[in-house]
């Protein structure tokens, strides 16, 4: 595990993170492969979790709408492609972290419709998966916030992004 996956599990989860999430059971040993495919067919998930039930529903107690998590997911999914791009140009580049919570506000998440967000995140995701095509799990970059990782790492997080936030998604739509 690299110091980003390190750095970032216990951003999470503080000072003991868990092998696997106790939240939504996903395993953080995970080969990086079997992440990327997790995450390749998830536009059909969330497809399926989602038709002819309201993504934009409010939640109760003011936390994002179903459909705030599939723009969340198809901004990480974009993000992560340009990322791949600038470590695949230059190894061990320095990556940017950024607040997903300020970007939600910044974007309105809670307002973006249902059917762009879908169709976005189908749009990401492929991107996503043919940049990845250009890397290795092995190529490295500098996180800014959590240090040295490399792309299979990275697709770890991904992995988990998409894999809870599914979770979030199927019990917010009504």
């Amino acid at each position: 595990m690299t110091p980003f996956l390190s750095g970032g599990l216990r951003w999470i989860y503080g000072d003991d993170p868990p092998r696997v999430c106790a939240e939504c059971g996903f395993d953080w040993s995970i080969e990086p492969g079997a992440a990327l495919a997790a995450i390749a067919s998830s536009p059909d998930r969330f497809d399926a979790a989602m038709s002819g039930r309201d993504g934009m529903a409010p939640q109760v107690d003011g936390s994002w709408n179903a459909t705030a998590y599939v723009w969340h997911l198809t901004d990480l999914a974009r993000s992560w492609a340009e990322r791949w791009v600038q470590i695949r140009d230059s190894p061990g580049a320095l990556l940017v972290g950024w607040d997903p919570d300020e970007l939600a506000e910044v974007r309105g998440y809670r307002s973006l419709p249902t059917s762009a967000g879908l169709w976005a995140l189908r749009s990401a995701v492929g991107t996503l998966v043919d940049v990845t095509a250009g890397v290795t799990f092995e190529t490295p970059f500098e996180h800014g916030d959590w240090g040295t990782g490399d792309v299979g790492d990275g697709l770890r997080w991904l992995g988990h992004e998409f894999h809870h936030h599914e979770m979030d998604v199927v019990a917010r739509v009504v």
